[in-house]
C-alpha cells in the first residue's frame, strides 16, 4: 500500500478532460460483462446497505467466474492535483473493500481483479437526479476468456 500511495503522490493525474481516455482494462482475449454497480456515500470506502444483497448474488458464481472490480469517485474535491490523487486512492480503496467483502463470503481472492479510475469516468444517466452521488461506485464485471 505504501508503494502505491507513494507512486500516486509522485504522479500527475490526467487533468485535460478533452483528451481521450485510454481503456487499459480491456485485453484482446478477455470479455468483461458488467453485472452490478455498488454505490458509496461521500468520502466513504464502506458501501451503502444495498451492497450485501448484490454481493450475495455475485457469490453464487464464485466457483465458475473471475471478477473485475472498478472503483470510481465523484468529481467533488478534484479541482486540485491533490484532490485528483485523493479521488484515485478513494476509487482503488472502494474496489479493494468490495474485494475483501467477497473474500470474506468465500470468493477466491486470486479470481478478483481490482482497478481504480478516480473521477475520470463519471456516469451521465441519472446525473440530474442524483448529482455527483451517482459517480461514487464500484462496477462489478464478470470476466470470461
Amino acid at each position: 500500500r505504501f508503494k502505491l500511495a507513494k507512486m500516486l503522490l509522485e504522479s500527475d493525474p490526467p487533468v485535460d478532460e478533452k483528451q481521450p481516455l485510454v481503456d487499459n482494462l480491456s485485453t484482446e482475449n478477455i470479455k468483461a460483462t458488467k453485472v452490478a454497480i455498488i454505490q458509496f456515500p461521500d468520502n466513504a470506502i464502506i458501501p451503502d446497505n444495498s451492497a450485501d444483497k448484490v454481493l450475495e448474488e455475485i457469490i453464487k458464481f464464485k466457483d465458475t467466474t473471475k471478477v473485475r472490480l472498478v472503483g470510481h469517485a465523484s468529481k467533488t474535491g478534484s479541482e486540485t492535483t491533490e484532490g485528483k490523487r485523493i479521488n484515485m486512492e478513494l476509487s482503488i480503496s472502494r474496489a479493494q473493500t468490495i474485494k475483501n467483502m467477497l473474500i470474506n463470503k468465500g470468493f477466491d481472492g486470486n479470481n478478483i481483479e481490482v482497478f481504480g479510475k478516480g473521477d475520470l469516468e463519471p456516469l451521465q444517466d441519472g446525473a440530474e437526479e442524483f448529482g455527483e452521488a451517482i459517480n461514487r461506485r464500484v462496477e462489478v464485471f464478470f470476466i470470461s476468456n
